[in-house]
């Protein structure tokens, strides 16, 4: 069985509001202690809603955060190594006993990694296990499923910009693509002819450098009184 994983520079392209797998190629200087600095995944979604509600839970509590453009993978990482003190939004998934990232409650909304298919192709669960089925993926698609690759039939192309994907998959260089979302895109998935199908759920969360433990709590309070807000 073939996996191939590959880095492609990243592809502008913006047809729809696909949620979670913008990664970016950014270079990060040494963290300033001083600074509070909060990853975050430069997408519509995330800098019209996720973004300007955490800044407001952390003013709340008294913080002005310094917020800074990652990567999907390398964003995790510099969260990990203490780089950067927080991330705007991730899968719950991103928190595990051997790392030091903290989920913070409540969740900030709920999605899933979601199998997208084009030109009518078969669109269900059992493509993931055809050995005859290409996949374009963004990075961390194998965490996101807790899966390995040897658990997985198709032959799964990793790309590290979701933007190139979903390039790639309008373009017709793939029929099937994974990629996360916050369930909030049905109507343009429908628009742009995608059909969709949801393979694991997650929670949304935000997430902090275990090293800011002090401050769950408060910003667990802070955040539900944005989300509060925010609802209709």
């Amino acid at each position: 069985m073939l996996f191939r994983r590959y880095l492609m520079l990243p592809v502008s392209f913006s047809v729809f509001s696909l949620f979670f797998a913008l990664f970016s190629t950014n270079s990060y200087g040494a963290h300033e202690d001083k600074k509070y600095i909060i990853g975050y995944i430069n997408h519509p979604r995330v800098n019209a809603f996720y973004k300007p509600l955490i800044q407001r839970a952390y003013e709340d509590i008294g913080i002005t955060p310094i917020f800074e453009e990652v990567g999907g993978e390398r964003g995790l990482r510099l969260l990990n190594q203490g780089m950067t003190d927080a991330d705007v939004i991730r899968y719950d998934v991103a928190s595990q006993q051997d790392n030091n990232i903290l989920i913070v409650e409540p969740a900030l909304s709920h999605g899933a990694s979601y199998l997208l298919c084009m030109r009518k192709v078969k669109c269900d669960k059992s493509i993931i296990d055809d050995p005859n089925s290409a996949i374009a993926a963004t990075t961390r698609f194998f965490d996101n499923m807790k899966a390995k690759p040897s658990e997985l039939a198709a032959n799964i192309f990793e790309f590290d910009d979701f933007h190139h994907v979903i390039s790639l998959l309008l373009n017709g260089r793939f029929n099937y693509a994974i990629l996360p979302s916050d369930n909030s895109e049905h109507e343009e998935f429908k628009r742009a002819g995608i059909e969709y199908v949801p393979l694991v759920e997650h929670a949304l969360v935000h997430v902090i450098h275990k090293k800011h433990e002090h401050l769950l709590d408060k910003l667990s309070q802070a955040i539900a009184k944005q989300l509060n807000e925010a609802r209709p």
